[in-house]
């Protein structure tokens, strides 16, 4: 019966893996972080850099702190893999601290405008592998040559009312459960942080210590877009909620 349910939890944390690879792979152009600590200098040629920090804390259930994996922007009419980008967080813009994980995204992107959609994050052990959509759904319009700070996002897990949007899919049923993430939701403040989040790009990365960095923070978050986007992309009870990354937003 223990090898069973083990058995059990192993395949399905290969399943989420082949998920999340397909997903990466299939769905969107996949990059990595514009910027690392070896870039000397900062060359964006004609491009826009765009610096986000995250966090994300599950309250609902303490013991399953979930790990942010990819961040998701996309152009406002996205239809092809070529307007969906997936940037990968790495452990050179992951600092820990007291108060918990900050992310610090660089993302390069083409001038223009795009939906700061959210972030797929993870928690996974030896025997579960769950995973969760923390929700931004955020205008920004970049321009070319800019560096620009968009403001932190913090995400916390909490009990879910009746009818509010998941913080993951119910499926597989047990690693979802167990953790919490399938009976809790999202709350989500957009703030501007620069005071902490600009010296700690500056110093982790020589290529953005001297680089003149505006200041543009997203507006607050809307909570009745994110339920909106949830409900038109197969989050509804009846459909059981079988992806957390959805389609392009339906508004």
């Amino acid at each position: 019966m223990v090898w069973g349910n083990k058995r059990q939890s192993l395949l399905a944390l290969n399943g989420l893996a082949l998920v999340a690879l397909l997903f990466l792979s299939g769905c969107a152009t996949v990059h990595e972080m514009g910027v690392n600590a070896g870039t000397e200098r900062l060359d964006l040629d004609g491009k826009a850099m765009v610096l986000m920090s995250l966090q994300v804390g599950n309250q609902y259930s303490p013991d399953y702190q979930p790990q942010i994996l990819v961040a998701h922007v996309e152009t406002p009419d996205a239809k092809e893999k070529s307007d969906r980008h997936n940037f990968k967080t790495d452990l050179e813009g992951t600092v820990s601290s007291s108060a918990g994980t900050r992310y610090l995204l660089r993302m390069e992107l083409d001038p223009g405008r795009y939906v700061v959609r959210g972030a797929t994050c993870m928690y996974r052990s030896l025997f579960i592998a769950a995973t969760c959509l923390l929700p931004i759904h955020a205008d920004i319009e970049v321009a070319p040559g800019t560096v620009t700070y968009i403001g932190r996002v913090s995400g916390t897990m909490r009990e879910r009312g009746d009818g509010e949007f998941r913080a993951g899919p119910v499926i597989p049923l047990i690693d979802q459960s167990v953790t919490g993430f399938a009976q809790s939701t999202f709350d989500v403040v957009i703030a501007d942080r620069q005071d902490e989040d600009l010296p700690s790009y500056r110093q982790l990365f020589p290529a953005l210590a001297s680089a003149d960095i505006a200041v543009r923070v997203m507006p607050p978050f809307d909570r009745a877009r994110a339920q909106a986007w949830w409900d038109s992309n197969g989050g509804s009870e009846q459909a059981g909620e079988a992806t957390v990354t959805g389609k392009a937003e339906t508004e």
